[in-house]
């Protein structure tokens, strides 16, 4: 019963696209702090801009910013319902997105200096909390900036999506706010929230220019035919 109601949200196709995505997240974000601690551990270069210390710090974004990874898994989820195709193109463009990336975070670290957070209050908890488990670390190009650009993007390429084009409007406008969340919680700088929507337009490229979709596509029927996809 579970998974077959799982089924109308995610389309067997889906699933390997799906979970490639989120391997891809956990490579690209974690293992390159990974490589900074072994290879020296070091503080990385501050990018902070004259334009960013004219931004307030406004912990109540703090909401905005957490609630992105919904937003994330609503546009991911809602492209890779249209067609097997266009959902192996949003994996094609994410995979390209975090390989360069993690190339970023590894070769060109960067940091910041965060506000010190006072009061109390469920704002200050949560953006407390949110610190303590986001080291300033792997900040420029954004991921949370190129992730949503690059479902914005594919949103538009929803054809068969009730109210597309009022949707995919709305996704702009939540795209937007997840940049400005980077910004006021101080999470991220004005460099990191551009370099992270050019990044997601490379990988829009990439995928649409490119074969690299097909070849997701074929290892997406590849594991179709295995065991482990019967079980997913």
């Amino acid at each position: 019963m579970f998974r077959r109601n799982l089924r109308k949200i995610i389309p067997s196709y889906a699933v390997f696209p799906l979970i490639l995505t989120g391997i891809m997240n956990l490579l690209s974000y974690q293992a390159a702090k990974l490589v900074q601690l072994l290879a020296n551990g070091s503080a990385g270069l501050d990018m902070t801009s004259a334009a960013d210390k004219l931004i307030p710090f406004v912990p109540a974004w703090v909401w905005a910013y957490v609630l992105t990874y919904i937003f994330w898994a609503y546009q991911y989820i809602t492209v890779a319902q249209e067609s097997p195709e266009l959902c192996c193109r949003l994996a094609a463009a994410d995979f390209v997105a975090k390989v360069v990336g993690f190339f970023f975070f590894v070769f060109l670290p960067t940091t910041n200096i965060r506000p010190e957070i006072a009061g109390g209050g469920v704002n200050a908890w949560l953006m407390n909390l949110i610190y303590t488990v986001d080291t300033p670390t792997n900040l420029f190009p954004s991921a949370h900036c190129y992730i949503a650009w690059i479902g914005t993007r594919y949103m538009f390429e929803c054809r068969h999506l009730r109210h597309r084009i009022p949707i995919s409007i709305a996704c702009v406008i939540g795209s937007l706010l997840v940049f400005a969340s980077t910004l006021f919680t101080k999470q991220h700088g004005l460099y990191d929230v551009i370099g992270g929507v050019a990044l997601a337009e490379i990988g829009w490229l990439v995928a649409r220019y490119t074969k690299l979709p097909r070849l997701i596509e074929k290892a997406n029927t590849a594991f179709q035919n295995t065991r482990l996809s019967k079980i997913l």
